[in-house]
């Protein structure tokens, strides 16, 4: 009787990691063209109009899906449809409530805010800000409804409409983007910074509104079947329901409001910071692009590998913990961590060694090639601070994650004032924000120790792969050098020719860089071909090519044990 159910959720589930994995692919690669359009100080206009929506939409929309559909499956598995159908008109209402709320906020505030990211030029700050932060003030209409929506289908079970409603969006918004940015630039002739981030900040609406017709759809059809059983009348109070609702959003809410937070840190200050050590508006602007839209970008690759990690951990940590079986709980915490260092440290690497051919390949220009190399580090300390949230989620810690965020949002703002003004670069916003991460993912690595009542070192974890990357990072830099110098002719000829030349550079060294380390890892016995299968989307790829190092892989673990 239950294998029908159960090969439909694991259908569904693998179908809403494929769409999420391909929706997230779609909401980084846009950043090129639009660059090519808008220029890097149409990316920091667009950067400061997102900073300020990214925490209305946190509150409005984090914790909803979660809340919702864990009370609407826990509801239905009992028979209790009136109920159901009371939190989901209940949370609607609210959240319908809150996006006018926030909406009005944003639209009318929007002068404000634009003032805050340049006191210095606050006249020209307003001009330049206003038309993007209006922009997307329009998303917060829709996003809450297709949270609510998406938390809905989710408590059925039903997952193709909020797996299908991810892939649309984004791809709606970056289509959206790129022509409507294409259009206001190259056909209508407007302000390439103003006009073309306002456009590629409309994309988000449009995007939005593609979402929401999906979405009402599927809800349709299911709460019309729903509708034909009848309700009884809910025995719960109105209030009674949001406060089951708000117990479960609040602390994913608040745990998601950490980065959006560090980025109106940013906005606010690194604008203001770079114009008081002596640089215009226009350049502080431009470099603040770079560094968000075009540095952060790249480093963000990798906490997709660390997102689908953490969402497979979360649950089989919480089962783990449970049946309170403290070996399979450890085994799934080394073995998380192992998973995240081996996608993370490699990516590091290249982004440190390879900074200028990536640049070049993708944007087209060497501005901002050395603040890629300095914030290469912070995709370690990113990830492993996703991990440990996860973890500590999975262990019933809601809010110490949280907590540890912000203590890194505290030191990376202390350390703005610092190092910009020392420094006289965006490099010491970049600096900043890397130790910010790197002490809250080691708090929240303490705390899930402490928690977890678990004992593992995460320097012996990570010294095979530490190891594996000081070589790849020695043997990029020659490859890099020698293809460099066999390509001179090219990288001196026109703008199309050295494009060319740094995309050969790139995938040549990348990819012997990328078999390289694989094939040290692999030796190394860091990880058995179980744990390799075990990896979200490239883990049966690794344990197929891994297989002749079976025997190493599995002494490994021995020798650790020994070692203890």
């Amino acid at each position: 009787m239950s294998r029908p159910g159960t090969s439909s959720l694991a259908r569904g589930a693998s179908l809403y990691v494929i769409c999420v994995a391909i929706a997230k692919v779609l909401g980084l690669v846009w950043i090129i063209p639009v660059t090519a359009i808008i220029g890097p100080a149409g990316n920091a206009i667009y950067s400061n109009a997102y900073s300020i929506y990214n925490i209305l939409q946190q509150l409005a929309t984090a914790g909803f899906p979660l809340a919702m559909g864990k009370l609407i499956s826990e509801r239905r598995s009992n028979g209790e449809r009136a109920v159901v159908e009371h939190i989901y008109r209940v949370t609607m209402r609210s959240l319908m409530l809150f996006s006018i709320v926030a909406f009005l906020c944003m639209w009318f505030g929007a002068p404000l805010f634009a003032n805050m990211t340049s006191l210095k030029n606050a006249h020209e700050s307003v001009a330049q800000n206003v038309p993007s932060i209006r922009a997307v003030s329009l998303m917060l209409l829709v996003i809450p409804a297709i949270s609510g929506l998406r938390g809905y289908l989710q408590g059925f079970q039903r997952m193709e409409g909020p797996a299908y409603s991810q892939t649309i969006e984004q791809l709606f918004r970056v289509i959206t983007m790129v022509v409507g940015a294409y259009l206001v630039v190259d056909v209508w002739k407007g302000n390439r910074t103003v006009d073309g981030a306002a456009a590629a900040t409309f994309g988000g609406f449009v995007g939005g509104i593609s979402a929401l017709v999906l979405l009402i759809g599927f809800a349709w059809r299911l709460r019309r079947k729903e509708r034909a059983y009848g309700y009884e009348e809910s025995p719960f109070r109105n209030g009674q329901i949001l406060r089951m609702v708000y117990k479960l959003a609040l602390p994913v809410s608040l745990g998601g409001l950490v980065v959006p937070i560090a980025n109106v840190v940013d906005s606010w200050t690194v604008t203001n910071l770079l114009q008081a050590t002596g640089e215009t508006y226009q350049q502080a602007l431009t470099n603040y692009g770079i560094y968000t839209r075009q540095a952060m970008y790249l480093v963000m690759l990798p906490m997709s590998f660390a997102y689908a990690i953490g969402v497979s951990v979360l649950p089989s940590v919480s089962a783990a913990r449970a049946k309170r079986d403290q070996s399979e709980l450890q085994s799934n915490i080394v073995f998380t961590l192992r998973s995240m260092f081996l996608l993370s440290f490699p990516t590091s690497a290249v982004l440190l060694v390879l900074s200028r051919p990536i640049n070049e390949s993708l944007f087209g220009m060497s501005a901002g090639s050395t603040i890629i190399s300095t914030v290469s580090f912070m995709s370690i300390f990113a990830s492993m601070e996703l991990i440990s949230t996860y973890i500590l989620q999975g262990l019933g810690k809601m809010y110490r994650p949280v907590r540890n965020m912000f203590i890194g949002v505290a030191i990376k703002t202390g350390l703005n004032f610092a190092l910009i003004l020392t420094t006289h670069s965006v490099i010491g916003a970049a600096i900043a924000t890397t130790v910010g991460y790197l002490f809250s993912s080691l708090l929240n690595v303490a705390a899930v120790r402490k928690y977890g009542q678990v004992h593992f070192s995460v320097t012996r974890i990570m010294r095979p792969f530490l190891r594996a990357s000081i070589v790849l990072v020695i043997f990029l830099f020659v490859v890099n050098w020698g293809i460099h110098a066999g390509l001179h002719g090219m990288l001196t000829g026109t703008k199309a020719e050295r494009q060319i030349a740094y995309v050969i550079q790139l995938l040549v060294t990348g990819g012997l860089g990328a078999l390289l380390y694989l094939l040290l890892v692999l030796r190394s016995g860091a990880l058995r071909q179980d744990e390799l299968r075990s990896i979200p989307g490239i883990g049966r790829i690794l344990a197929k090519y891994g297989a002749r190092f079976v025997k190493t892989r599995q002494a490994a673990p021995l020798r650790t044990h020994r070692r203890r």
